[in-house]
Formats: C-alpha cells, structure tokens, sequence
C-alpha cells in the first residue's frame, strides 16, 4: 500500500522522523543521567511504546487505568498511571492489574492512600506509589510543606511502597515568551524540591523525583534532584510545541492527511476533516504543511473550512490532498482508530490505536 491510497481523512506518520525522535529524547535522558518514562497517553499504541522501551525508556506513563490495561495485555510490565485512581470500580481493576505488572499511581489525598491501601491488603498486591506536588499548576498534587505528611502516610500503609515524588509543570510551556517559560519551570522545580526536603525532613527518602513535558524537559531535566522525565508529545511534536521552541516542524512527524471535498472559489474550499477529526481543545488551528496559503479558520463537525491566499486559490483543486500538523497532538490522535507509518511513500505500519477512548 502507498501513501496515495490512504483514504481520508487519516493519521499519517513519517516513520524516520518517529524514530528519531524517539533516540532523540532517549539519548537526552542518558547524557544526564535520567531515567526517561515517556508518557504514552500521546499516541496510545503499544507498539510505539515498545519503540520507546527499545531505545532505552524505563517503564511509561498513562494517564488512565484503560490506557494502563491496554498497554498491560500487550506485554507492557511497568506502567505509572500518573493520575489520582479513585472510587470502589477503579480500585477493583488496579488491584486486579497490580497482580501482573509493575503498578504504580499518583497520590495526593491521605484519604486515597487508606482506600488504596485497604484494597492492596485484601488483594494481597503491593501497588507503587508517587507523591503528586502541585508545582504551579494548580490541577492535583499536594501543596510542597504537606508532601511529608502525605509520604509519611504511603509508608505507614501496609500494600503500598513509596516509589518517588511527581510534579507536572505544564503550565509552564504555556507561555510564548521565553523568559516567561525559564520562569514559571524554575518555580516548578523550586516547588517540586521544596516537597522532596519536607520528606526528608521526615525521615523518608523521597525515592524518584519525576518531572518534565514536553516543552519543560529540556530545562527541568538539568535539575540534579530530578531523576526521572515524563514527557509524551515528543514522539510527533505539534505545532503547540513549535510555538514554544520545543519542536521544528520537520520534526513533526505526525499529520493528518485530508481531501479537499469542496472549492467553490478561488478564495475558499472545504477539507473532509473538521472538529471531530482535529479537536480544538486549545482553541487553535492546525498547519497546513506543502503548500503555502492554505488557512484553517474555521471547523464544523466533519469540515474544515479552508481560506486560499495568493496563488493557493488557483493551484489547490477539487480533490487534493492535503496535510497538517495538528496544533495539539493529543487529542488529535484520540479521535482515530488507526495511524498509518509512512516511510518514502510507502505504508510499512498500519498501528491500531488500541488505547484511545479509554476514559476510565
């Protein structure tokens, strides 16, 4: 199959530019020393993540307990649900999968420590556990001075270990001003490190110190304290990160693949892929790449509207393919059920995307 039989819309990926970038990270993660658990709620193919544990990643992220258990019955065995697991349905399944891999969640409440723990006693399963410290963002995660507390509480508790401290400082990519980005990580990391010493001063060894997006982790990374990076977009890149200096968009290696369906002028046409292929979760359009001119301004639910500068009202006709870069991958990825991987114009890999959709 090659790349001009794909139908459309479809998510298409420059399997080279993948694997770079995939080295890429890992070998940042080796020169420092870190250890690298890329967080696969980006692409959500079990496939991939085993690319990334090849290259040298130490277990991966999830950010539901689904995501976990698709990536679990691939063969995947250490899996960090970066995310609070809460309520009797969810614990039954973690406890369950905590029988068969290397489990871990993220905590910030003494409440969820108890329930979690009770469960793991009954079960007669020891779940991993990270401390999760609000760095800024102001999501989950304890405040820095009750981080102690709350460690004291993980080792107290019978069926859970304490395996390390998380924050995540996504925020902090937000800003386009690069001052601005240098600011708010270096506060996330004075926060983060704030927690780790409150531990200690307990008595406890804080364990794995785990920070870093995508667009954090080359600075949060250089901390010394941090010992693990958690970063998931790297593996496509977007255009949120080509913004923010964290990407080029060659090395954006994932694009949707669309059609021009419509073109009643020369000033405008319409895309086979709108809102329920793209999403729109940060309010901003994704890039069109290959020809110059070509502006999304507006989606409904199964087209994108297209404005046609220049020469691009008379060059793109009925029935050209077009591409973008999505401009946040994500959830870009979550509305499909297959990625095809490109190298040259041939398909090499059709990857199911096994994970997406999973919102429990």
């Amino acid at each position: 199959m090659y790349r001009d039989e794909i139908d459309t819309p479809a998510l298409v990926v420059d399997v080279g530019v993948l694997r770079r970038n995939i080295e890429d990270m890992a070998s940042f993660a080796r020169g420092l020393g870190k250890r690298l658990r890329p967080h696969v709620k980006t692409h959500k193919v079990p496939e991939i993540a085993k690319m990334q544990l090849s290259a040298g990643a130490g277990g991966i992220c999830v950010q539901k307990l689904g995501e976990a258990e698709v990536m679990a019955a691939e063969g995947i065995d250490d899996i960090f649900i970066s995310n609070e697991v809460v309520g009797a349905q969810k614990m039954a399944r973690l406890v369950r999968l905590a029988e068969k891999i290397e489990l871990s969640v993220a905590v910030d409440d003494p409440q969820n420590v108890q329930e979690l723990g009770r469960v793991c006693r009954e079960a007669g399963v020891e779940l991993g556990v990270y401390v999760d410290v609000d760095s800024g963002m102001h999501r989950t995660g304890v405040e820095p001075d009750k981080a102690g507390l709350l460690a004291e509480a993980v080792v107290g508790t019978e069926g859970l270990k304490l395996v390390g401290v998380m924050s995540y400082e996504g925020h902090a990519g937000g800003p386009l001003e690069p001052e601005e980005r240098r600011r708010l990580i270096d506060e996330s990391i004075r926060l983060t490190i704030e927690a780790v010493k409150d531990i200690r001063r307990r008595g406890i060894e804080p364990g794995i110190v785990s920070m870093g997006s995508s667009a954090t982790v080359r600075r949060s990374a250089t901390c010394e304290e941090v010992t693990e990076l958690q970063p998931g977009m790297y593996v496509f890149n977007d255009w949120y990160l080509v913004e923010r200096e964290a990407a080029k968009p060659e090395t954006c290696a994932l694009k949707v693949l669309t059609t021009v369906m419509s073109k009643t002028s020369n000033e405008r046409c319409a895309i086979d892929a709108g809102s329920k292929a793209f999403h729109l979760d940060m309010g901003r359009y994704p890039v069109c790449v290959g020809v110059e001119g070509v502006e999304i301004y507006k989606f409904s639910e199964e087209h994108g509207w297209v404005r046609l500068k220049g020469d691009a009202g008379s060059r793109v006709k009925l029935g050209e393919r077009l591409s973008f870069i999505p401009y946040h991958v994500c959830p870009c990825v979550n509305q499909f059920d297959i990625i095809y991987g490109v190298e040259g114009d041939r398909v090499a890999y059709v990857w199911q995307v096994k994970a997406r959709g999973k919102m429990t």
